[in-house]
């Protein structure tokens, strides 16, 4: 969107090519000639003809639109359309978006279900819309500028186009990667660029005005409805529903399969939902510790899916190094991608679609070591903060143990501290001009003691936070391998069942179980079931002590800074030094280091 007549002498071409991986099977550039530019590259699922090209004009000439995505219901929305007048061309959904947003505006957002990343342009009033899907499973980033704005699914685009490559680091952005590995929305690593965040619209008009709206976001607090067997009939119900809706595609639709609870629920209802024939995946790694590859083999013959098995190694996902830098075009820290681009390259071969478990376990309290003991000791945060710092004084000195709840001072300072990749510290002694708290961040600013608010509460935080990060791992690391992952667990009916449901019908304090409801679930069609969580993880502790050793004295020791954020060497070669040593394990801070320093070389140079 340009606010000014000069062109901004961006190679367009060039800048649909970045975005090949994501689509290739298409590619179109529309230019209204004054004020606006779109281009697009098609990932081809549903309406595999050009009746499904982008970017796509409305019949009346009027509106334009770019869309990343999915909408599941466009079957329903369709049939409200055309009672309303509409006519279709196409059988797929962006023509379904394209006239829901020409006749209901922003009031379309809040009737869709499914995933996405938009850009709707109106011709004859010179504005683009902007929107991203209520979970923030695609995602959308912007460049401001004087001379207009700049947005794409990948950050790079940002970074390659004129207006971005000059631009200086975003302190408060970088402050934010350095405590928790990623960029949370609505931050940007470079000045005036920015994620939009989640459920959120804007408007943009010639002049450079902007509006933005929020259609939705996750209920707190609220008042449970659901409990007992009234809360599992309902997510069952939801859980069945979201993942008949997720099968609809012109193209094969497959399942990640592993052995613990999520992937296999959404296997067992995509196995009642369809004919016999489906095509699950599963990763095996050879190794008792990781290997999750026989539990999903029990699960597979007891629902009578055919499983392909896939033998992954330490070594293969060491070798994905330079494919994970260039898909996280933007800096990114969680080491857990480089198994997620692993299960995406293997499986690709064979399905352009898959479905997954994510979004369980921040949704039905699936991590019962973190927020269980906040839930069971939230009345504690009701005392005075000496008088807990006693207690907590009391306890080790009696060989109880700490109770890191009783040592902080609110609930959202706990929360905060166990986001932080590096242990307590260590983070304030290598990057000494770090503030105390991540400025212009209120995501863990929390002082509640109620234990139903608390429990609503870190809910909502997993949700806003911990999954979004996750999310963008998987959209990255998918992607790249042009592969669309849908989410069923995060289907809109599913969430909004979810935020009815009482916390203690899905958590057990005294077993620390999580996901009862989707435990229930899945009984219903298996008799097997787990219980504990294994799975491949990339060996990053061994890796930073042996092959990437080496990278990580050049790049990260040999530092004075940051982008200008200094650095501590001293405090930080007697971290990398506990961590050779093997006496501790810092992989979690160190390697956000090393993938900056590597984002560095591989997108800003």
């Amino acid at each position: 969107m340009r606010f000014q007549e000069d062109p901004s002498g961006a190679d367009w071409d060039f800048l649909t090519r970045l975005m090949k991986r994501r689509g290739p099977d298409d590619s179109g550039i529309w230019d209204d000639g004054i004020a606006c530019t779109l281009s697009f590259r098609r990932l081809a699922i549903l309406d595999l003809s050009e009746r499904g090209h982008q970017p796509m004009v409305h019949s009346s000439g009027r509106y334009t639109l770019v869309f990343n995505g999915e909408i599941y219901n466009f079957r329903e929305l369709r049939s409200q359309l055309e009672a309303l007048g509409a006519r279709f061309r196409s059988t797929g959904d962006a023509e379904v978006l394209l006239n829901a947003l020409a006749l209901w505006d922003t009031d379309a957002l809040s009737r869709l279900n499914g995933i996405f990343a938009l850009a709707f342009y109106d011709l004859h009033e010179r504005t683009l819309l902007l929107a991203r899907d209520y979970a923030g499973i695609k995602p959308l980033y912007m460049m401001h500028d004087r001379r207009g704005v700049v947005f794409g699914s990948q950050y790079n685009i940002l970074t390659s186009h004129p207006w971005g490559r000059s631009r200086a680091i975003d302190m408060k952005a970088l402050d934010w990667y350095l405590r928790f590995g990623y960029i949370p929305a609505p931050g940007g690593m470079l000045e005036a660029t920015t994620m939009l965040e989640p459920g959120t619209w804007i408007r943009i008009t010639q002049d450079g005005e902007r509006r933005s709206g929020r259609f939705w976001e996750f209920p707190f607090p609220s008042e449970p409805r659901l409990a007992g067997e009234e809360a599992l009939e309902a997510v069952d119900t939801a859980v069945s529903n979201a993942v008949q809706r997720q099968l609809v595609s012109d193209v094969p639709v497959g399942a990640f399969l592993s052995g613990g609870v999520d992937s296999p629920l959404v296997v067992a209802k995509m196995a009642a939902a369809t004919q016999p024939g489906i095509k699950v995946f599963t990763v095996s790694t050879g190794d008792e510790r990781t290997d999750e590859s026989a539990d999903a083999r029990r699960y597979a013959e007891e629902l009578g899916v055919e499983q392909m098995v896939a033998e992954i190694t330490p070594q293969h996902a060491l070798e994905l190094l330079p494919d994970v830098i260039e898909a996280c075009s933007e800096p990114f820290g969680d080491y857990s991608i480089f198994p997620t681009m692993m299960v995406s390259e293997a499986s690709r071969s064979e399905f352009t679609v898959m479905l997954s478990g994510d979004g369980g376990d921040e949704l039905f309290w699936g991590y019962p070591q973190r927020s269980g003991e906040l839930i069971d000791r939230a009345a504690d945060f009701r005392s005075p903060f000496v008088a807990r710092k006693l207690r907590s004084w009391l306890r080790q000195a009696l060989g109880k143990g700490r109770a890191p709840s009783l040592n902080l001072k609110t609930i959202g300072d706990w929360y905060l501290l166990r986001h932080t990749c590096m242990r307590r510290g260590w983070l304030q002694r290598i990057f000494p001009d770090l503030p105390d708290r991540p400025p212009e961040f209120s995501g863990y600013e929390y002082s509640g003691s109620e234990q139903q608010e608390v429990a609503q509460w870190l809910r909502r935080n997993e949700f806003d936070y911990h999954l979004t990060m996750v999310l963008l791992k998987v959209d990255r690391a998918s992607m790249h391998f042009s592969q669309e992952v849908r989410v069923p667990l995060l289907d809109l009916e599913v969430v909004q069942t979810a935020a009815q449901v009482d916390w203690r019908s899905c958590l057990s304090l005294e077993t620390k179980t999580g996901k009862l409801p989707l435990r229930a679930s899945l009984a219903r069609h298996v008799r097997h079931q787990t219980t504990g969580k294994r799975g491949f993880e990339a060996p990053m502790s061994e890796w930073l002590r042996g092959p990437l050793r080496e990278q990580f004295e050049d790049l990260v020791l040999a530092r004075h800074d940051f982008f200008g954020e200094k650095i501590d060497r001293e405090a930080l070669q007697d971290l990398y030094t506990l961590h050779l040593s093997g006496v501790e394990d810092h992989a979690r801070g160190l390697w956000p280091l090393l993938s900056l320093a590597l984002w560095k070389g591989a997108h800003l140079s």
